[in-house]
Formats: C-alpha cells, sequence, structure tokens
C-alpha cells in the first residue's frame, strides 16, 4: 500500500510536466508522433483521434481536444476535470470523479484532514491521507 500522493507524484505529476514544457517549447502545427508520446496514445489511437476529428495538423486547440477524447489515464483525468469546469476549488466528490478514486476513501481522508475544499495547492494534503493498492493503479 501506498499513498495517492506518492502514486501522483511518481506518475501523474511528471507527465503533467511533460505535457506543460512541450507546449512551451515546440511550435504548431505538433508532429503527430510527439504528440501521441506525450499524450501515452498509440499510432493508431491517435490516428483515430485525428480521423474522427476530420484534422490531419495538430494545433494547440487540436492538441487539447485530443487530450480530452485519448484514453490514457491522464486523458481520462483532463477529460473527467473539464466535465467538472476545471474547478479553482475541488469539493471531495469531484476529487474522486477526476482522479478515479473511490468516494469512501476520499471522504475518509477528507475527515482526517478536517477540510471540505481543496486546491492545486492543497490537493497534495489529502492525497497523502488516501491509502491505494499499486496494482489498482498499474496501468
Amino acid at each position: 500500500m501506498r499513498t495517492f500522493l506518492e502514486y501522483y507524484q511518481r506518475k501523474i505529476q511528471p507527465q503533467i510536466e511533460t505535457i506543460d514544457i512541450f507546449l512551451k517549447t515546440e511550435d504548431p502545427p505538433y508532429n503527430i508522433d510527439a504528440v501521441a508520446e506525450v499524450l501515452e496514445l498509440s499510432s493508431q489511437g491517435m490516428e483515430q483521434l485525428l480521423a474522427e476529428e476530420k484534422v490531419s495538423l495538430i494545433t494547440k486547440g487540436v492538441f487539447f481536444r485530443l487530450m480530452q477524447r485519448g484514453t490514457s489515464p491522464l486523458c481520462g483525468m483532463f477529460r473527467r476535470a473539464m466535465a467538472c469546469n476545471l474547478p479553482e476549488c475541488y469539493t471531495p466528490e469531484e476529487v474522486a470523479y477526476i482522479f478515479d478514486l473511490p468516494l469512501a476513501d476520499v471522504a475518509q481522508a477528507t475527515e482526517k484532514a478536517g477540510v471540505t475544499s481543496y486546491t492545486d495547492e492543497t490537493l497534495p494534503q489529502l492525497f497523502s491521507q488516501i491509502l491505494i493498492c499499486e496494482k489498482r493503479y498499474q496501468r
């Protein structure tokens, strides 16, 4: 067992940083293979998304549409965050939904932390209280 914070810092945060660096250092239109790599999508998955979007060039706007529709775990988190309107302050229900965590675990951690809403800065406090089974997150 580990905490969700450890998983987040080891797996999710580096992916977010990679995407951030990519978008800040590469000029559109972006290379299709590079986008597939940073979004952790297969070549076939990327080709399918591009066909569905009816585009052949990836601009910044297309990048985020692809990210919202992609099948990787990070793309799923982004899609769920978009469904919650990218909240600045997260409720326990939003945290559970966006990060695909059991609501009971988030509620228990919320009770331990004594906080009822979280910002990006305070999410680590909550994540450190959530124990996870590592096998569930080995995708």
